[in-house]
């Protein structure tokens, strides 16, 4: 996974401070809908379109770490 630049933990940061942030969130908490499960699903296919990072730049798990 790509290390995160300086300005990019910076606009983190940002984001995470500011209000209008903060009542969005508020307010997506508040709505409480249940996605059906084709709902869900073109979630899912929406947000993979995002996930552009190949596999092959991923390091491989070490099984000392792997905690099953």
């Amino acid at each position: 996974m790509a290390r995160l630049s300086d300005q990019e933990k910076q606009d983190l940061l940002d984001m995470a401070g500011s209000v209008s942030m903060t009542e969005d969130f508020a307010r997506l908490r508040q709505t409480n809908k249940t996605l059906t499960p084709m709902e869900y699903l073109e979630f899912l296919t929406w947000a993979s379109e995002l996930a552009t990072e190949s596999a092959s730049n991923r390091d491989l798990p070490i099984e000392a770490r792997m905690l099953i």
